[in-house]
């Protein structure tokens, strides 16, 4: 896969390369037009040659808005391939597991979630900088829902054909994502234009304004007109302006407020618009891209002609700033046009627009998890199970660990309070194996492709303890840390949906009686309860609590000692642990242990 990107990126430098010396160029040409126009303009003049003044000025005006426009294409496909070469480097970037320079979307991180902590879905190194190659708010958002909370079957199933689909499209997909970097701004966001779109209309249905715009704009022409012909005074189109600003004083309040509402979000809409446009030209197989495909479907016309005729009306209304503009308002009440036009837009289009930034938002998620899935094709798509408190894996390691250095596991389980109960050395890899259980979950219930040769899962929420911490702030140990959290898993577990729970070094904060004491009790009490899971510890004596119980299985990890040295193999085996290491780990950091 390194070589598919690996080409892209080539290809795209050296057109970006190409695009740059002619952007570079075409400047030049601007610079060189100018001083040539004012040479032949002067040498006419000397000449006292008219029409050689005029000819000049006509083909400068008419080259120089040519070299304009060139020059505008050239910069928009500029942005554009260095928005590819970027997504196509963060792509190399990723398959050598590099994540400190993509957005860790910690903002999404809540810290009592059933999992964010623990099996790092968003931060430094998380599963999020795995997957998103999202470009828009919306985006983003949809696919930190997607991480958060798990999905049903049918959409499951929907979003794995639509991701299969999808995941081919290599330049549709990057497409997508570099119009969303290419044309927006990096502070700028679209949800004052839906605080915006919610607001009542205040122009629109007063016939004042439309007869004014009727009138105004001809007797100001006829006024300027009747003046220069000298029909009437001076003043009067003086008058008229005078006439013009007191009906533009009644709107002032108003194109001040919308001005102010959506002069961010208008420097994003040309993203969004693009991005419509791609996904309108696209034809689709799987059913839930034709649904949001679907949805980007106005009453009127396509979406994309829709924004952009928002974006042309915004654009107006933001030349208030430019002083020329007032000048033409004062003249024609330009506000009070663009005002009644910007209200019709948000009348014809307020109840659809909301719904196409989320279709927008979910084929971005859906794109990212397909261009994840195109990275690793080895990865599989599990199947979802029908029997509850079911979960079977072949090969299964974790996703954030390089393919070089995985290693995977096989397990089967299943049963209502069924409880792997997981002992091994320090370092033996029992907590790298719960987050790889943990983390495979999450990604097979958003839709998602898991590192597996395959996986079978039922329909659950997933629910660790695991990175318990003191809180100097809240004054609380981390022993009574892991108590609330434990207080909140059994808090968690209903008889709607079953709980697949991971529990890491169950009650380590404690003395070495009431650790085992504690672990009982709860090992006994999640073992009735609507869930089942994973439980290390480095207690031994908890394993004999199979004895006891129905449905609680020993596993380990284990390690030798070769020639002074410690290996793992980083292997789940059936059994309690027969393997120790912790005086050896201590000698080597220079502890004296005395025999």
């Amino acid at each position: 896969m390194k070589n598919t990107y690996t080409q892209r990126v080539s290809l795209f430098q050296t057109e970006k390369d190409a695009l740059k010396k002619q952007y570079t160029t075409l400047a030049w040409l601007r610079v060189i037009l100018f001083f040539v126009a004012i040479i032949l303009i002067t040498i006419s003049a000397n000449a006292k040659v008219t029409e050689g003044i005029t000819i000049t000025i006509i083909a400068f005006i008419v080259t120089f808005f040519y070299l304009f426009r060139k020059h505008l294409s050239v910069k928009t496909a500029l942005s554009l391939k260095e928005a590819l070469l970027k997504i196509n480097e963060e792509e190399l970037l990723r398959l050598d597991m590099k994540f400190s320079s993509l957005d860790a979307g910690t903002e999404f991180i809540q810290p009592t979630h059933e999992y964010h902590i623990d099996l790092d879905i968003f931060g430094k190194h998380s599963i999020f900088q795995l997957l998103n190659r999202t470009s828009t708010e919306f985006g983003k958002r949809t696919l930190a829902k997607w991480l958060s909370v798990p999905a049903n079957k049918t959409e499951i199933l929907e979003r794995q054909a639509a991701i299969k689909e999808v995941s081919g499209l290599i330049d549709w997909r990057q497409n997508i994502q570099a119009a969303g970097i290419a044309f927006k701004k990096e502070t700028a966001s679209v949800f004052p234009l839906l605080t915006w779109v919610k607001t009542k209309n205040t122009i629109l249905g007063q016939k004042f304004y439309h007869l004014a715009l009727a009138i105004v704009p001809i007797l100001s022409l006829l006024s300027i007109l009747a003046t220069a012909l000298g029909f009437v005074p001076i003043g009067a189109p003086f008058l008229m302006i005078v006439v013009n600003m007191a009906i533009l004083a009644t709107t002032f309040q108003r194109a001040n407020e919308i001005y102010k509402q959506t002069i961010e979000s208008n420097k994003v809409l040309l993203s969004y618009q693009v991005q419509i446009k791609l996904i309108e030209n696209q034809d689709f197989n799987s059913d839930l891209m034709r649904k949001l495909k679907a949805r980007l479907n106005s009453k009127s016309d396509k979406a994309s002609k829709v924004i952009q005729e928002l974006q042309f009306i915004l654009d107006n209304l933001h030349n208030r700033a430019n002083l020329m503009y007032h000048l033409f308002n004062f003249l024609f009440i330009l506000d009070v046009y663009w005002l009644i036009r910007a209200e019709r837009w948000k009348k014809k289009t307020q109840d659809d627009i909301g719904a196409w930034f989320e279709a927008i938002g979910e084929i971005e998620a859906i794109s990212s998890i397909g261009a994840f899935h195109f990275s690793n094709p080895e990865f599989s798509f599990p199947t979802i199970s029908e029997t509850p408190f079911d979960i079977k894996a072949t090969d299964m390691g974790h996703p954030m660990i390089n393919p070089l250095k995985r290693v995977s596991n096989d397990f089967d389980f299943s049963g209502k309070g069924g409880i792997c109960l997981i002992t091994g050395s320090n370092m033996s890899g029992k907590s790298t194996f719960l987050r790889t259980v943990g983390v495979n979950s999450v990604l097979a219930l958003m839709g998602a492709p898991v590192c597996a040769q395959s996986m079978q899962i039922s329909k659950l929420q997933v629910f660790t303890s695991m990175r318990t911490q003191d809180d100097l702030e809240e004054s609380v140990s981390s022993f009574y840390a892991e108590l609330k959290r434990l207080k909140q898993l059994l808090g968690s577990i209903n008889n709607e949906l079953p709980t697949l729970f991971m529990v890491d070094e169950v009650l380590k904060g404690t003395n070495s009686e009431d650790r085992h004491t504690g672990a009982t009790a709860l090992i006994k009490q999640l073992n009735k309860a609507y869930a089942f899971g994973f439980v290390s510890t480095h207690d031994l004596t908890l394993g004999t609590i199979t004895t006891e119980l129905q449905g609680i299985k020993n596993y380990s990890f284990n390690s030798v000692i070769e020639n002074d040295d410690i290996i793992f193999d980083y292997t789940l085996t059936p059994g309690i642990c027969k393997s120790f290491n912790a005086t050896k780990l201590m000698q080597k950091m220079g502890i004296e242990i005395i025999d």
